[in-house]
């Protein structure tokens, strides 16, 4: 009994985060942040960009990221990202 009581509630809270995730996927509730700097590398799906406090921040690029244009190291660019690196948006600065 105490058995078939545990599982369930594993069960349940298993659920419960597989609905918290279907809700925001890419982490996007708080957790996002704006990086603006210059490309300095471009390495398939990873960007690296040095922002303005010289900090070197590297990216995750991918086919679920709204990007605007086709960016190239030395571009100067905006990038939403989430808490784990995943760029949700990158465009060219301003």
């Amino acid at each position: 009994m105490k058995r078939s009581i545990s599982v369930l509630a594993m069960l349940v809270a298993l659920g419960m985060i597989s609905v918290s995730y279907a809700a925001d996927p890419m982490g996007k509730s708080g957790s996002a942040q704006t990086i603006k700097g210059e490309v300095l590398k471009v390495d398939g799906e990873n960007y690296t960009i040095k922002d303005a406090s010289g900090k070197e921040v590297r990216i995750h690029v991918d086919k679920t990221t709204k990007a605007q244009g086709t960016l190239k190291v030395g571009d100067k660019v905006e990038a939403e990202t989430t808490a784990e690196g995943h760029a949700i948006s990158i465009k060219a600065a301003k």
